[in-house]
């Protein structure tokens, strides 16, 4: 702000007038209003800046909520799936021992059904092939003296049409495997076709089809 200082006369008796004086007030002045222009523009980078850096921060914060908060959410969600984790453990490892169990158990059943089935078409193949060659018979005979070879007295059993057709065959073995052994062949209802059992004083060696099926799959099984 200017400031006009009037007087009366040019000069005074101790220096200059007082005219020079108030031009330097009035420079003052207007570089005081510079000074506060180049302050308050100062102030205004200041503030700007300080608005900038302050949305930078309040960014940042907010992506390290964001993170933080995804953090947070992921260990929630890791806790909560470890816990499911730990209840269905269990009944998954049940449900995964009943499924083997039945695994196991089909398993068994197909190999006594297999067998079982087996056992049915070589029967039916044997009775097929034992009509038209009746020395298997012959030879299941010869296998059950051999096994009863040291016995005194033997009776071999055959069916009866068997019998009829083949004891003469069949005491012609016996006297070849068991010669010291009183053998005498004879017709039995119990015996199926093409089988023979002989009767010890220690047993009963069953040579017939299914006794002999019968012991394969036992074996298989």
């Amino acid at each position: 702000m200017a400031t006009i200082i009037k007087t009366h006369g040019g000069q005074t008796a101790s220096g200059p007038t007082l005219r020079g004086a108030a031009y330097d007030l009035t420079d003052m002045a207007a570089q005081a209003d510079q000074y506060l222009a180049q302050i308050r523009a100062e102030a205004v980078k200041v503030v700007e800046q300080a608005q900038q850096e302050a949305a930078a921060i309040k960014q940042q914060a907010e992506a390290a909520g964001k993170k933080a908060a995804e953090a947070a959410i992921e260990r929630i969600l890791d806790e909560k799936v470890a816990q499911q984790m730990r209840t269905l453990t269990p009944a998954l490892q049940a449900a995964a021992k009943q499924v083997e169990d039945a695994k196991q158990e089909w398993l068994r059943h197909w190999e006594r059904t297999a067998i079982s089935l087996a056992a049915a078409i070589a029967e039916r193949l044997v009775r097929a092939e034992l009509t038209r060659r009746p020395e298997i018979t012959l030879e299941w005979v010869r296998e059950a003296l051999q096994l009863a070879a040291g016995s005194g007295d033997m009776m071999i059993q055959l069916a009866p049409a068997d019998q009829s057709t083949l004891k003469k065959q069949v005491q012609q073995i016996a006297s070849v495997f068991a010669p010291l052994a009183h053998v005498t062949v004879t017709a039995s209802e119990a015996v199926t076709p093409g089988g023979c059992r002989v009767v010890t004083e220690f047993g009963v060696i069953d040579q017939q089809i299914e006794t002999q099926l019968s012991r394969i799959k036992e074996e298989l099984s």
